[in-house]
């Protein structure tokens, strides 16, 4: 399996090509960010890598399989790593610097050395810190009315645009359709997540289109801009300078040295001048970002944008289950219980919906609802393609805080969904599992039973029988055997002909 957990970003970029990723490492903002996003062991391996030279990193390459299909990297480091490492030394070791050599930040055959074009542009922002690296200008003249706005709403409206495109998505109508774009409306039909308009002009959510919402905030966000960037370069737009930039502004999101040093105020405070420089891709770019929630733009004359907290969940990314996920989420509003039932402390129409999609809704309350986690409510989930895994993982991130408060004052480890709950839906998936489709041919309608039961000899001494009734005289055979079948009729035929 791989160290990303299929993070979304992460897959793109070990798919892109040297040049494209190189590209992308010039630039020092990028460079960094993509360094924050990365898991933590992959971070302190280019840490200790940065200052080594190649043969203090030398590989020992060995077959693991006579084949040599397979191959076992083992690492030979000095000592100290496996004080800083977890017991089972080489394999997670291997599958991080694995990982790494997808995204070519790390590169050599023999030796384990940093990309020199990453280590260059790491180093480079570094040195000269994000403020400079990100080449984004702070400004620091504008009325009260924009600051107040910013410091109060900006994470409530930034939610709000992004819980729009979720509901033309989860609940679509005439409402829903007027608060998103015609590149959103095409971003989902070319991403599958929505199919064609039906003849009563009704958008109608396909089964992806569920799983994209049970993700995650932060899959949710790189799955949609992937499909952005996607639908650009099908369109024959070069999308490096626009992924470029989106990096770049996380960057200047998540460090403090973004900031003159006379400007104490956080990020989200801090206005960011729109330059004129800027090509018109970009410009529009950043118009998009601002439909999705990332960046706010109280005026388009302003001419300056403000990044919102919604650009944080770029970098959330979940490589543990249940630890993570509980550290941070601040904004969960499920309790589930060892009974199956569901309590969902929200208004939301959007998240009531979201849950209904596995969920037996019982009881509406004004700010509370009560539901049942049924077998016939999850098997409707199984059937638009759902899986157990993204069910648990839904639940999970959106834990009400209070089960980890619990957590605390115990001392101990409390699952946010019980594990008897959890298992007995793993176990309804596998209900759905318990028979495998073959195709293949069936025999019947022999002359004599001498006829059918040399059939059967032979197809059972081939390994293609699947199914025989002697009453019936019926045989089932794999749909490879059918051949082998036909061949051998034709021999036995023309020997009692001759």
């Amino acid at each position: 399996m791989s160290i990303w957990n299929g993070q979304p970003l992460l897959e793109y970029l070990s798919s892109c090509t040297t040049d494209h990723l190189n590209k992308l490492y010039s630039s020092p903002a990028v460079s960094f960010a993509i360094f924050r996003i990365l898991p933590e062991l992959s971070q302190q391996l280019i840490l200790k890598t940065l200052w080594l030279s190649g043969a203090e990193m030398k590989c020992i390459i060995v077959d693991s399989l006579p084949s040599g299909t397979v191959m076992k990297m083992i690492v030979t480091l000095f000592s100290e790593w496996r004080a800083w490492s977890v017991p089972d030394f080489e394999t997670v070791m291997t599958s991080h610097i694995d990982g790494l050599r997808k995204l070519r930040i790390i590169i050599g055959n023999e030796e384990v050395r940093i990309n020199p074009v990453y280590r260059r542009a790491y180093l480079n922002a570094t040195r000269i810190g994000l403020s400079k690296a990100s080449e984004l200008s702070v400004v620091t003249d504008y009325d009260e009315k924009t600051r107040k706005s910013a410091n109060k709403d900006l994470g409530k409206k930034a939610n709000e645009r992004w819980e729009c495109i979720l509901h033309y998505l989860a609940l679509p109508s005439q409402k829903s359709e007027q608060g998103v774009s015609g590149t959103t409306k095409m971003l989902f039909r070319s991403a599958g997540l929505t199919s064609n308009e039906s003849d009563d002009g009704d958008i109608e959510i396909t089964s992806a289109g569920f799983q994209f919402l049970l993700l995650n905030r932060s899959d949710q966000i790189w799955t949609y801009l992937l499909h952005y960037f996607h639908m650009q370069e099908v369109a024959g737009i070069d999308v490096i300078e626009e992924f470029d930039f989106l990096l770049t502004l996380y960057s200047g999101n998540t460090c403090g040295d973004t900031a003159p040093a006379n400007d104490s105020r956080p990020a989200g405070s801090r206005a960011f001048l729109i330059s004129e420089s800027w090509p018109e891709p970009i410009k529009n770019f950043l118009m998009h970002l601002r439909e999705l929630g990332l960046i706010f733009i109280r005026k388009r004359k302003d001419g300056f944008f403000f990044l919102t907290p919604l650009l944080n969940h770029l970098a959330n990314i979940s490589y543990t289950s249940e630890t993570c996920i509980g550290s941070r989420n601040q904004n969960g509003f499920v309790i589930v219980e060892t009974n199956y039932r569901v309590y969902a402390y929200t208004d939301s129409t959007l998240q009531l919906a979201i849950l209904s999609t596995f969920t037996e809704m019982l009881y509406r309350f004004n700010d509370m609802s009560v539901g049942v986690l049924s077998r016939e409510a999850v098997r409707r989930a199984f059937q638009v393609g759902i899986r157990a895994s993204q069910i648990i993982s839904f639940l999970r991130a959106n834990a009400h805080p209070a089960i980890y408060a619990v957590r605390t004052e115990c001392g101990g480890v409390i699952h946010s969904v019980p594990i008897t709950v959890a298992d007995q839906i793993r176990l309804w998936e596998d209900e759905r599992q318990r028979l495998v489709l073959y195709n293949a041919a069936v025999y019947s309608s022999f002359e004599s039973e001498k006829e059918y039961f040399g059939l059967k000899v032979h197809v059972n001494s081939q390994g293609i029988l699947l199914w025989s009734d002697d009453a019936q005289k019926l045989l089932v055979i794999t749909e490879e055997g059918h051949e082998s079948v036909k061949t051998w009729w034709k021999m036995k035929t023309s020997r009692n002909g001759s």
